[in-house]
């Protein structure tokens, strides 16, 4: 089977802007995969395509599950409260998340993020300035912990991403 097969098994549809994948689980299948920012609108919409701002997808049915239990347990505002009194943790966070917004924009030309500025200022300010799972710099909050573990699968260099992993991997016994 393809990536995309596999991908689309894992998911349970077609991922939409699929561009690649961006890590790999230790069987080697797709476990993280890196998604176009802008992708063909859904029915309905008036528009021939509409913005898709988190752009690593978490696929691994497995990781998906433990992440899910994550954060049914709590985690997201635990993570908060630790932010909260951890500036050196904060800054980190949001370096992660400029850098994301960064990596996201190298995904369109410069001819695209010139006609979304021009026609649609607010999908180019999504686009270009939101962090890790659509969250606007200063806005404060964490949004879907499987968005942070997948950047950090993918980039790396994601706090809460790691922080994750950490759980999973310590205090779970996951292995991907």
């Amino acid at each position: 089977m393809r990536d995309e097969e596999i991908i689309q098994v894992q998911l349970g549809r077609r991922p939409r802007g699929f561009l690649r994948v961006a890590s790999r689980c230790p069987l080697g299948m797709p476990e993280t995969i890196v998604t176009c920012p802008v992708v063909p609108a859904r029915r309905g919409l008036d528009m021939p395509f509409e913005p898709f701002p988190t752009v690593f997808w978490l696929t691994c049915p497995g990781a998906i599950k433990a992440v899910s239990q994550l954060e049914a347990e709590g985690w997201i505002s635990k993570f908060e409260s630790h932010m909260a009194e951890d500036h050196e943790a904060q800054k980190q966070y949001e370096e992660a998340a400029r850098s994301y917004a960064a990596f996201r924009r190298t995904l369109l030309t410069e001819e695209q993020l010139e006609w979304l500025n021009a026609h649609h200022p607010s999908w180019y300010e999504v686009i270009s300035n939101s962090g890790i799972g659509g969250i606007l710099e200063g806005s404060g909050g964490l949004k879907c912990l499987h968005a942070h573990y997948a950047d950090y699968l993918a980039r790396g260099n994601n706090p809460i991403g790691r922080w994750v992993y950490q759980l999973l991997v310590g205090v779970y016994g996951y292995s991907g």
